[in-house]
């Protein structure tokens, strides 16, 4: 096995560096400053101090990057971060996508590009015309805290206020939260709501109604309007519920 040792290699005119026209097999530690050609034969390189002048394509893989500034050109994609923590200013191009365990927003939050609102809040609602009330129904906040139905009633009919089929109301309101909800009936004939459930449940509801009883008959024309304001009172669970209804003619 030869050796060289050397200060400085230069080419032969001692005016430029040398050629390696077949590559280079480097094992221990090689300090780069200008490379430039193709590097396939490297076995081990344990430690690049300085990579500079670096052409072509060639994949790089790097622990960390550490400096005073970079630029990247092109998409910088990763699809497993589990959490930003960002000082400043968060700028998402196509929005903003929240999973398991919501968002919590301290300060102020300002939407654009179609969702500036101009102060105003606007809420889902849901509008049924065909569906003819009698007796038990789902009220799917899913579908809206307002929801109206303008069919025929079939008979008294009654509430049950969830979140969606498979989801509670419960799993998603603390002790102390308020949910408020309304419902709108075409009163077409002397069917009127005469409870209220939730969760599929009617245990442990303190229901309140403004005016000190429940209603015991339909308007008769126009719309019954009812409202419930839902207070969760305990982890049990448990509500006090407050109702009230008018009539829009």
């Amino acid at each position: 096995m030869s050796r060289i040792r050397a200060d400085r290699i230069v080419d032969r005119a001692a005016t430029g560096a040398p050629l390696f026209p077949n590559g280079v097999v480097v094992t221990g530690v090689a300090t780069a400053t200008t490379f430039s050609g193709n590097a396939t034969t490297a076995t081990t390189a344990t430690t690049a101090t300085n990579a500079q002048g670096i052409s072509g394509t060639p994949d790089i893989a790097v622990r960390n990057i550490t400096g005073v500034g970079a630029t990247f050109t092109g998409v910088l994609t990763y699809e497993d971060v589990t959490n930003i923590d960002s000082v400043g200013v968060v700028t998402a191009r196509t929005g903003i996508k929240v999973l398991a365990g919501g968002a919590n927003i301290v300060g102020v939050t300002t939407a654009a590009s179609g969702t500036d609102l101009q102060g105003y809040k606007v809420e889902e609602g849901n509008q049924d015309g065909s569906t003819s009330l009698n007796g038990e129904f789902d009220f799917l906040l899913d579908n809206g805290h307002v929801q109206r139905y303008s069919a025929a009633t079939g008979g008294n009919y009654f509430p049950d206020i969830k979140v969606s089929g498979s989801k509670s109301l419960d799993s998603i309101m603390g002790v102390g939260d308020v949910v408020s909800v309304m419902l709108l009936v075409a009163s077409s004939s002397h069917y009127c709501t005469t409870g209220i459930k939730i969760d599929n449940s009617t245990s442990n509801l303190d229901i309140d109604w403004i005016g000190g009883s429940a209603p015991t008959a339909a308007n008769g024309s126009g719309f019954d309007i009812y409202s419930f304001t839902i207070i969760k009172t305990a982890a049990t669970p448990a509500y006090h519920i407050i109702g009230n209804t008018s009539a829009a003619a």
